[in-house]
């Protein structure tokens, strides 16, 4: 069991491969004989017109529809109505704002008013009590 041990000490220094005596001197001419005889050069394949075109179709294809598919998801940007003979155009005077206003005020004041008597009334009750 001693001498197994160590294996690799046998074999160093040593080429553990060997090569047959004669292999070298006949592998170029035999490597030769068994490739097939070189054949006459094939057709070189024509690509059409078409083909070199078809990639770009095909690219051009899908921007389209891109395009089209966010046209309809995103819709038109100007919904305003074209036709000007819908529209109808009304001028107020001066006059008839300043009045409309006036109004507006005068309620305005009218609701404070009643808001402050009910809180005084409100006041004086809580008071009272």
């Amino acid at each position: 069991m001693k001498t197994e041990q160590n294996n690799l000490d046998r074999f160093k220094g040593k080429n553990p491969f060997s090569v047959p005596e004669g292999y070298m001197e006949g592998l170029t001419a035999n490597i030769m004989s068994q490739l097939p005889e070189k054949s006459p050069q094939e057709e070189v394949k024509k690509i059409s017109l078409m083909d070199r075109v078809r990639p770009w179709l095909y690219m051009a294809a899908v921007f389209a529809g891109l395009g089209l598919f966010f046209r309809v998801l995103v819709g038109p940007e100007d919904k305003t109505v074209k036709n000007d003979s819908l529209l109808v155009k009304t001028e107020i005077s001066a006059n008839k704002v300043s009045a409309v206003q006036a109004a507006e005020d005068e309620e305005y004041l009218e609701y404070l008013e009643e808001r402050y008597a009910s809180y005084i009334l409100a006041g004086d009750l809580s008071e009272s009590e």
